[in-house]
């Protein structure tokens, strides 16, 4: 086989760990494993739209370069932000790349996060700490959708049902569109978290009942 260049998984960590932890070359050193992405869970504050729209999730700094979050959440809202590790000046930093506004049911969304930091940090891996290019990155074997066969995903599905009842996965993946204006295929995986022979189904009933459209391939926007 080919070399390929991975797809690094965007892992849930607490705020504080991204604050504290060690970051070398833009990559987080968690529990002796870097890792290149996270997904951080918190409030929103200080936010600011100087040059780069910048706030605050729990203090931990986001930078919105592409203008993903305009008009997707408002000074207190709970969020759920999927982005890169940066690093300028000794600022650190998450450069967002999906956003989720998990307002409604708050207190839910934040006990469901702790409980999956909790038992979905074994499966963490070593990515290490060398640089990379974002548009070569592709869909890594484990991907923490479900779709790898380690439990991860069905895990993640039981702490869900547990603390929310039976999911509607089609409402979650338009609810992901709807609050992102424009996503991409691995994005919406990464946040609804349901295998890709799942997703690509739900997808194509979004798309016969004219629901969401696709304006690029695996792009996906609300119609």
């Amino acid at each position: 086989m080919g070399e390929f260049m991975i797809r690094y998984v965007a892992y849930k960590i607490k705020p504080e760990e991204f604050l504290n932890n060690e970051i070398s070359n833009k990559a987080l050193n968690l529990d002796g494993k870097y890792i290149h992405r996270v997904r951080i869970l918190g409030k929103v504050s200080n936010i600011t739209q100087e040059g780069v729209k910048t706030f605050q999730v729990n203090d931990v700094i986001v930078k919105d370069f592409e203008n993903i979050s305009e008009n997707k959440f408002e000074e207190g809202d709970l969020i759920d932000v999927i982005g890169r590790i940066g690093i300028y000046n000794d600022e650190r930093y998450v450069s967002i790349e999906v956003i989720s506004n998990k307002s409604k049911n708050a207190e839910k969304w934040t006990m469901l996060r702790e409980k999956e930091i909790e038992e979905t940090r074994k499966y963490v891996n070593d990515e290490g700490n060398q640089s990379y290019n974002r548009d070569e990155y592709q869909e890594s074997e484990f991907s923490g959708s479900g779709n790898s066969g380690d439990g991860f995903g069905d895990m993640e599905n039981e702490a869900l049902e547990e603390l929310f009842g039976e999911l509607d996965a089609k409402d979650n993946v338009l609810d992901v569109i709807r609050n992102n204006n424009e996503i991409g295929y691995y994005d919406i995986l990464d946040l609804v978290e349901i295998s890709e022979e799942e997703l690509d189904g739900i997808l194509e009933e979004l798309i016969d009942n004219s629901e969401i459209y696709e304006p690029k391939p695996r792009v996906y926007r609300e119609m």
